[in-house]
């Protein structure tokens, strides 16, 4: 379980209509039906409709800014893990992206890099209170330094994971957890 509470969020893109589906924010995720989603126009970045009861996610602008950084992506999940929220990299307002060199594991493998030492880094982000300056540093990142791995972090918040759909976004989740995991322990040596 990692959508603890009603922390995190999940989107999936009807890239035809140009329409994401994201889940409002406080909704309990393991009771979600459809009536928690909220639709937003990719394009504009607005809600499709009025739903006063229903509140966007608060990083609906880090969904956005993924699916305009990659077109082929149909799915973004971001969770808050007890290993992505105990990972720090000393990151701050002045100092707030750094690409984290990720351990030699098997696990790699899940994003399609088989080479016998792979050298993968993750981006992470300072975990600023207004969530659009987040996926602003995030997209300035990512357009200079295309990333190999599936997901970013955001220091002492979570995981932002990503696919080309549901199955393949929730296998980046599994495969990006199993790492921080391994981070974790490592640190404790």
């Amino acid at each position: 379980m990692w959508m603890f509470a009603t922390a995190g969020n999940l989107s999936i893109l009807d890239s035809p209509k140009g329409i994401l589906h994201i889940t409002a924010s406080g909704r309990d995720k393991s009771k979600l039906t459809e009536h928690d989603f909220i639709q937003i126009e990719l394009s504009s970045k607005n809600p499709l409709e009025n739903t006063p009861n229903l509140k966007p996610s608060a990083e609906t602008s880090i969904h956005t800014a993924l699916y305009s950084l990659y077109p082929s992506i149909s799915c973004v999940l971001h969770v808050h893990t007890p290993s992505s929220c105990a990972l720090e990299f000393g990151l701050s307002r002045a100092n707030p992206i750094q690409w984290i060199d990720l351990p030699n594991s098997e696990i790699l493998k899940a994003f399609g890099d088989f080479t016998e030492e792979p050298n993968l880094k993750v981006l992470a982000v300072h975990n600023h209170g207004h969530v659009p300056d987040i996926a602003s540093e995030m997209t300035h990142a990512l357009e200079n330094h295309q990333s190999k791995v599936p997901f970013f972090l955001i220091e002492n918040h979570g995981i932002t994971a990503w696919g080309q759909n549901v199955y393949d976004a929730n296998k980046n989740l599994e495969a990006a957890e199993f790492v921080l995991q391994v981070m974790v322990a490592r640190q404790k040596k």
